[in-house]
């Protein structure tokens, strides 16, 4: 099932729409200000989960609660070679260039379960989610919030650390 994840532009909270293929919106996310590290994820108006931001000192976390029950976190590691998220104990792994919002998810078995690619040319973020299993689509799409935050928040501090304006 196709998906279009489209963000709305506002100063002091994030939220969002991801719509079907008939452009009928199906879940919604937000958080009421940006200093408040959670973003709920609603489907058809219900809560069905959300995303806790936890501070840690050097790596980014991030807690995916479904129907109130932390499922996985989404972390960053650090190997010789290159950075990469992981989501341990889904045994989920990301690959492809989740900083710019192209990637796919792969679950224990390193089957592909979802593909995502950044729709280029809009004042906000956009990009096509392609849920390959559909049984898993509700902890998809937390952990989709769960990179996007992610990725906002390495912007934000490599723009404040270097005065650069980030991409995205």
């Amino acid at each position: 099932m196709k998906y279009y994840f489209k963000e709305n532009f506002r100063l002091l909270y994030a939220d969002g729409t991801m719509y079907d293929e008939n452009e009928l919106p199906v879940y919604t996310y937000e958080n009421q200000t940006l200093f408040l590290p959670q973003i709920d994820l609603y489907k058809y108006g219900e809560k069905i989960g959300h995303v806790k931001k936890n501070f840690t000192f050097f790596l980014r976390n991030y807690d995916i609660v479904l129907n109130d029950s932390v499922v996985d976190s989404l972390q960053q590691q650090f190997t010789f070679f290159r950075q990469e998220l992981v989501l341990e104990r889904l045994g989920w792994t990301i690959r492809g260039d989740w900083l710019a919002l192209n990637y796919k998810i792969y679950d224990e078995t390193d089957r592909l379960i979802c593909e995502v690619d950044q729709e280029l040319f809009h004042l906000t973020r956009h990009y096509c989610v392609d849920v390959l299993d559909e049984s898993r689509e509700e902890l998809i799409m937390l952990v989709l919030l769960a990179i996007n935050q992610y990725d906002k928040d390495l912007s934000a501090a490599s723009h404040s650390s270097s005065g650069s304006h980030s991409h995205h």
